[in-house]
């Protein structure tokens, strides 16, 4: 089976580690698409704590090697290199858009969370109740959109979700230029400082799972 970890935009640097049972990277060239694989000696790959690992692992270093890459989902695999190519072929100009919007940056990822106060409002009718939470919504979506505004504005693409009525008031997820990642997280810790009541997690650079994977359907 030919394993693909992600597409790049060539020419792709193979980092020199292993993949999936130790076996070596390769890249299979497709034209304005090479392909980072591995040939393993099985027909499928089933999903373990190890397997799992060591696909991110090989993604995370292709991403930092190179300029553009298109991350793939765990458990991709192809009969051969026409197969894989095949698939590619069927999807380039929509993987080739993708590599454009990826190129030269990382993702980083964001999670809010509000102290819960641990108290419980009985509210005295229907009416009240659906009152309060959609005050409550209004005010975290308001507290969403002043952390989440300034930092996709640094952004080439973001992602958010808002969680009212939870601990969680933010997921988020950035794609940041490379040359800025330093400027982002420095916003981070200032929007942090400015509220001292919540938590704020910002992890990555991570490779760009949130805005664009390779999915030229498995053969």
């Amino acid at each position: 089976m030919l394993y693909l970890y992600a597409l790049s935009e060539p020419p792709t640097d193979a980092p020199d580690v292993l993949g999936l049972d130790e076996t070596p990277l390769a890249v299979e060239r497709m034209g304005d698409i090479d392909a980072v694989v591995g040939a393993l000696d099985r027909a499928r790959v089933e999903p373990s704590e190890r397997a799992i690992l060591d696909h991110a692992r090989v993604v995370a270093a292709v991403a930092e090697a190179n300029v553009a890459v298109l991350p793939a989902r765990f458990g991709r695999g192809f009969t051969d290199g026409p197969a894989l190519r095949s698939a590619v072929s069927e999807r380039s100009a929509e993987l080739t858009r993708a590599l454009d919007l990826v190129r030269g940056c990382s993702e980083l990822a964001l999670r809010v969370l509000a102290p819960s106060d641990g108290a419980s409002t009985v509210a005295a009718s229907g009416r009240d109740y659906m009152r309060t939470r959609l005050d409550e919504q209004r005010r975290t979506e308001r507290l969403a959109d002043e952390l989440h505004e300034p930092l996709a504005a640094l952004a080439r693409a973001a992602t958010k979700s808002v969680a009212a009525g939870s601990e969680l008031v933010l997921s988020a997820a950035y794609l940041v230029p490379r040359d800025t990642l330093a400027d982002f997280e420095a916003l981070v810790t200032e929007l942090g400082a400015g509220h001292p009541d919540l938590t704020i997690a910002c992890t990555g650079p991570w490779p760009p799972y949130s805005f664009a994977t390779a999915e030229p359907g498995a053969a």
